[in-house]
C-alpha cells in the first residue's frame, strides 16, 4: 500500500511524515484504540528484503528491554500490510532542531545530563547505542529530552569493543570509525553533541583542544563543568568517561557544585576600602540619572562598568563590543549570536545580522513598546527603539533613529548620541572627538 496522509495501517491513522531515516521513516499517527497521538516508525517491505527481517526487528528487541525516562520507549511493534510498524510516545522536535538549546546554555546542559542518564542506563544494560547525534535526541513538550533510534545499537560482548561500521560521520568516536565501538565512544558523540550546542561548532579531526569556538564555550558554561565535558569529548578513549554512567555522575555533581558556589558567603576577607569616584564615572552617572529611562541604561559593561543599555551595540564610555546580556536580559530567550534578549515570536534577531531562530509560530501580540512598523510592504512587524532589523522579516532600518533627549547626531551613523558626555556612539562604535576615557572600576559609579 501507499503511504500518504489518512492511510490505515491497524489501528493507526497516518497524518504526516515527519522524518527519514536508512531503512525506515517516521510519521506522526493516531492510535485510533487509545485515541491518542504517537510516532510510527514503519520499514518498508524495500527495506526488508534488503535488511532482513531479523535486521529490522533488532531494534524493538532491543529498545523493549530498556525502560527509562530519558530513553523513548516503545509502545507496541508489529508487522502490518508488510511494512514492519513501531509505536513510540510523540515528541515535540529534536534536538537538531530544538533552537532553545542553542540560546540557553542551561537548557543545554540539562539535555545533556537526560541523555547521559538514558545513555548510562543502556550501558548498564550492555547496550551500545553507537550513533548518538542530535536527530536521534527527542524533546517533549515537558522539556524532557531522550535518546532514541537505536536500529544501530548492539548488545556489548565480555570484549573492551565490538567490531561495527555504524554510526554517522561527524559524531562518530576515533576508535569507532576503525570498527572498534565501546561505551566511550557513546560518550565521545555525546561530548560533542554538547560542545556543539553550547558553541554552535561541532569539533573535527584532529580533535586538538581548545576547539574553535573556545571563547564561547567558557562564557556560557560553569567553570567546575568545563573539565567534564572536555574529558568526555577526549581523543584517546583511554583518557575519557569509560561508560555514561561515570560521565553522568561527574556532570550531575559539578552541575550542582556550579549552582551552590554563588550562594557560598566570603568568609575572613576584609572588605577593601572603596576608592574615590574619578570625573569621569560622576559624569557617567550623571548621564544615567538623565537618560537612563530613554536609553534604558539598566547594565554595566564588564569592562569599564560604565552605564549601558541592551540595544547598544557598543559601550559608549570605552567602545568594547563584547558585553554578553545572556545572563542579565529580561527576555525569554537569548540570540546565540549577539547574545541579547529576542521574544519566542521572533524569527529573526533585530539586533544583529547573523541571529536567525525557529520561531513558535504565532502571531506575535501587539509590542507595546513598539514605536515604528516595518518599512518592508505585507510585513507586519513592529520595531522598538533602536532596532536595527525587523524581527519577523530581517528588514533593515534605513530612517535613523531620534531621541529627543539626546538632540546630537553621530557624524558617521546620523543615530541620536550626546558630544558633551559621551566618549565613543553606542550604534556605530565611531570615537567622538575629546580626550580620555572612562574609568569605571570605581565602584561608586554602580
Amino acid at each position: 500500500m501507499q503511504l500518504r496522509k489518512g492511510a490505515r495501517l491497524g489501528k493507526y491513522r497516518l497524518d504526516r511524515r515527519i522524518g527519514s531515516g536508512s531503512f525506515a521513516d517516521v510519521w506522526k499517527a493516531r492510535d485510533t484504540v487509545e485515541d491518542r497521538a504517537v510516532g510510527l516508525k514503519l520499514a518498508s517491505p524495500e527495506a526488508v528484503r534488503e535488511w532482513g527481517r531479523a535486521e529490522i526487528e533488532k531494534e524493538a528487541r532491543i529498545a523493549s528491554r530498556l525502560h527509562h525516562p530519558n530513553i523513548v520507549s516503545v509502545r507496541n511493534a508489529d508487522w502490518i500490510d508488510g511494512y514492519f510498524v513501531m509505536a513510540t510516545d510523540l515528541a515535540q522536535t529534536t534536538l537538531a532542531r530544538y533552537a532553545r538549546a542553542r540560546r540557553s546554555a542551561a537548557t543545554a546542559l540539562q539535555i545533556v545530563c537526560d541523555v547521559a542518564a538514558g545513555l548510562a542506563y543502556a550501558h548498564e544494560q550492555r547496550v551500545l547505542h553507537r550513533d548518538v547525534k542530535p536527530e536521534n535526541i527527542l524533546i517533549f513538550a515537558d522539556g524532557r529530552a531522550a535518546l532514541g533510534d537505536f536500529g544501530t545499537a548492539r548488545l556489548a560482548a565480555n570484549e573492551p569493543g565490538t567490531v561495527t561500521e555504524a554510526g554517522t560521520l561527524g559524531y562518530l568516536a576515533p576508535e569507532q570509525a576503525y570498527g572498534r565501538a565501546g561505551f566511550a565512544s557513546d560518550v565521545f558523540s555525546l561530548g560533542l553533541i554538547a560542545y556543539e550546542i553550547l558553541t554552535g561548532v561541532l569539533p573535527t579531526w584532529p580533535f586538538e583542544w581548545p576547539f574553535a569556538g573556545h571563547e564561547r564555550f567558557v562564557a556560557k558554561v560553569p567553570e567546575p563543568v568545563r573539565p567534564v565535558l572536555r574529558r568526555a569529548a577526549e581523543f584517546d578513549p583511554r583518557r575519557r568517561y569509560p561508560d555514561a554512567g561515570a560521565f553522568h555522575a561527574a556532570l550531575v555533581r559539578t552541575l550542582e557544585q556550579a549552582r551552590e558556589e554563588p550562594r557560598r558567603p566570603r568568609r575572613g576577607r576584609r572588605r577593601k576600602p572603596e576608592p574615590q569616584p574619578s570625573p569621569l564615572a560622576l559624569q557617567a552617572e550623571a548621564f544615567r540619572r538623565s537618560h537612563g529611562r530613554a536609553l534604558e541604561l539598566r547594565y554595566r559593561c564588564r569592562r569599564c562598568h560604565g552605564p549601558i543599555g541592551e540595544a547598544m551595540r557598543f559601550c559608549p564610555w570605552c567602545g568594547t563590543s563584547d558585553n554578553s546580556f545572556r545572563e542579565l536580559t529580561r527576555h525569554a530567550l537569548v540570540c546565540p549570536d549577539c547574545e541579547k534578549g529576542v521574544r519566542p515570536e521572533w524569527s529573526f534577531c533585530p539586533w544583529c545580522y547573523a541571529g536567525r531562530f525557529v520561531s513558535n509560530g504565532r502571531r506575535p501580540p501587539h509590542d507595546p513598546r513598539a514605536v515604528r512598523r516595518c518599512g518592508r510592504r505585507g510585513c507586519e512587524g513592529e520595531l522598538r527603539p533602536f532596532m536595527r532589523y525587523c524581527p519577523l522579516c530581517k528588514w533593515r532600518t534605513r530612517r535613523p533613529w531620534t531621541l529627543p533627549d539626546l538632540p546630537d547626531r553621530c557624524h558617521r551613523c546620523r543615530w541620536p548620541t550626546s558630544h558633551a558626555f559621551l566618549r565613543f556612539c553606542p550604534w556605530c562604535g565611531r570615537r567622538e572627538p575629546r580626550a580620555g576615557s572612562f574609568d569605571g572600576r570605581s565602584r561608586a559609579s554602580r
